[in-house]
């Protein structure tokens, strides 16, 4: 394993693993100390720290790949970006006009990736 994708693992790593602590941390404690208002809501936000370091670790990863690389994760970014939002959007319609469900905003970052993961193993299959 190169340097970069042992030092993008070990931080990436790092910060999902301090991400799961975090979470069932701050939810234990608003749960069991029945925190309201403000506190509740600043502790749960407090699992986007270690998930901001998970972007860091993966912007940091980005800066040191090869050009190819670099315009294939480029690019199955946009497609996953593309489609999720293409999706939300239509969607919103449908949430207007024949009562849909709605849906939390949480299920976004979560299809992003998702699209990002699918689009990453197909994008390459078009440079071959």
């Amino acid at each position: 394993m190169r340097g970069a994708n042992k030092r993008y693992l070990v931080h990436f790593g790092g910060a999902m693993i301090a991400y799961a602590g975090v979470l069932f941390a701050s939810v234990w404690v608003i749960e069991t100390m029945e925190i309201s208002g403000w506190l509740a809501g600043a502790l749960s936000l407090s699992p986007m720290l270690p998930a901001l370091y998970a972007l860091h670790a993966c912007v940091a990863r980005f800066r040191v790949m090869d050009e190819f690389q670099r315009r294939t994760v480029s690019e199955a970014i946009l497609w996953g970006a593309g489609i999720v939002g293409f999706v939300s959007f239509g969607y919103g319609f449908l949430e207007g006009s024949v009562n849909a469900p709605n849906i939390s905003m949480i299920w976004v970052l979560p299809a992003l990736i998702g699209c990002y993961g699918v689009a990453s193993h197909i994008v390459p299959l078009r440079f071959k």
